[in-house]
């Protein structure tokens, strides 16, 4: 039997013990949000005890408060900091990768090829 940590495991995987390339890239979704929220997958939070990184960070998801997703070493260093809208694209990629339905999340090389574009630099005319 494959095993997992908790936050990273794909339902499909959770429920009904199937594992595939498409729990990978479920797995890989949770572990994006992680890095550039700063936010471990399930953290203890008062007074409602354990919230997932999905529990918060939808609210700001679905109020286009993408610039709060953030994890604060990165909002607040002196370095560039991302555009809303290349972190709206990175957090569209985290929620495709984290459908409940696997067929609906991309595959990989997908994933891969958007953030290869993300990390391009942008060119001004």
């Amino acid at each position: 039997m494959a095993g997992g940590t908790y936050g990273y495991l794909a339902p499909e995987f959770v429920y009904r013990n199937e594992l595939t390339t498409k729990s990978d890239v479920y797995s890989f979704g949770v572990l994006l949000l992680e890095i550039i929220s700063g936010r471990r997958p399930s953290q203890q939070v008062e007074p409602v005890g354990w919230q997932s990184i999905f529990e918060w960070a939808t609210p700001l998801v679905q109020a286009h408060r993408y610039p709060e997703l953030l994890d604060p070493l990165i909002s607040s260093s002196t370095s560039d900091i991302p555009e809303a809208g290349n972190i709206q694209k990175v957090v569209d990629l985290v929620y495709a990768c984290t459908q409940n339905v696997p067929s609906m999340r991309p595959r990989m090389c997908h994933v891969v090829h958007q953030l290869q574009l993300l990390a391009q630099p942008t060119v001004t005319k």
